[in-house]
């Protein structure tokens, strides 16, 4: 039975780990493949502005988070997150939809930057919410 709860503790611990860098894959892979779909293969440029656009939605969405630069790597402890907080249906639908209006609206090469940033901010944003609304729940 140890064993049983040993396992059990260390797959409590995979999934709590795993939650975010999830959902957030989900809604890179999506978006990309949503992009993709309506333009096409990217080439190296367009793949690099998608880069950019994530590194600054993901950049911009910390700032936003910790109120200044120099607090966006201090590594803080917070309560554990109800495991339905994990489950990335409305972060990441929400990230793909508006993915999915940006591609209609804009036909050139600044979609992959667009979507890059989009993708990744709304993502941050709506799983922060949900996460919230969980640990809210819990109590």
């Amino acid at each position: 039975m140890q064993t049983v709860r040993n396992y059990r503790a260390h797959l409590q611990s995979a999934v709590a780990a795993s939650a975010a860098p999830y959902g957030y894959t989900l809604t890179i892979w999506t978006s990309g493949a949503v992009t993709t779909h309506e333009q096409g293969l990217p080439t190296a440029w367009q793949a690099l502005l998608f880069l950019f656009g994530a590194v600054i939605g993901f950049g911009l969405t910390a700032a936003v988070a910790y109120g200044r630069p120099t607090e966006i790597f201090a590594s803080r402890t917070h309560g554990f997150v109800r495991l339905w907080g994990a489950f990335h249906l409305l972060s990441v639908g929400l990230a793909i939809g508006f993915v999915a209006v940006v591609v209609e609206l804009v036909d050139n090469s600044v979609v992959w930057l667009l979507v890059g940033r989009i993708a990744t901010t709304v993502y941050l944003m709506a799983i922060a919410a949900q996460f919230t609304l969980a640990d809210t729940k819990g109590r």
